[in-house]
C-alpha cells in the first residue's frame, strides 16, 4: 500500500488539508500517550506527491519506472488515530495557532529535506526535537478564573 505526502514548503501551493498532515506529522496524539507525532502503519510506503518542487526541473517528462503516484494522501498513523487526533484541525486549533503550527511544521519539513530525510518518519535529531516541542499538546488560550471575589 503507498500513500502520498506532500512534498512542496510553500504555504500558497498547500491546501488547509495538507498543512494539517504535515502539522500533524509533528504533533503528539491526543489519545496515545506513547504517540509523539503521525507516521504510517508498518506495510505502508510513503512517496512524496506529484506536486514537488525539483531543482531539476519538471522530471515527470521522462516517465518512472515506478508505480503511479498514489492520490490519497496519508491520513490514519500507525497508532490508529487521525490526523485531528494529532492536534491539527483548524477547527479545534483556532486560525491563528493553525497557522502557527503550519508555519513550524513546514520548517520541520524543511530540515528534513536538507539532510534528504523528509520520507523518515522515524528521524529526528537535536534540531527537530527541539522545534518539536513547539507542536506539543495545545494549551487553552482562556485562563480559569482562580479564588472569585464574591461581590467584585
Amino acid at each position: 500500500m503507498k500513500y502520498a505526502y506532500p512534498g512542496s514548503n510553500q504555504r500558497e501551493s498547500l491546501s488547509d488539508a495538507l498543512l494539517s498532515l504535515k502539522i500533524a506529522r509533528h504533533s503528539p496524539c491526543s489519545l496515545c500517550s506513547s504517540c509523539a507525532g503521525l507516521n504510517p502503519p508498518k506495510g505502508v510506503d510513503i512517496v512524496l506527491d506529484a506536486h514537488t518542487e525539483s531543482s531539476l526541473g519538471n522530471l515527470e517528462q521522462y516517465g518512472s519506472d515506478d508505480d503511479e503516484i498514489p492520490s490519497e494522501y496519508l491520513f490514519l498513523c500507525a497508532c490508529g488515530h487521525s490526523v485531528k487526533q494529532h492536534h491539527a484541525s483548524e477547527h479545534d486549533l483556532g486560525s491563528a495557532e493553525f497557522v502557527r503550527r503550519g508555519r513550524v511544521a513546514i520548517r520541520l519539513d524543511e530540515l528534513l529535506e536538507d539532510s534528504g530525510r523528509l520520507l523518515d518518519f522515524e528521524y529526528a535529531d537535536e534540531d527537530i526535537v527541539s522545534l518539536r516541542k513547539q507542536m506539543g499538546h495545545p494549551v487553552s488560550s482562556v485562563a480559569p478564573v482562580l479564588n472569585p471575589s464574591p461581590g467584585k
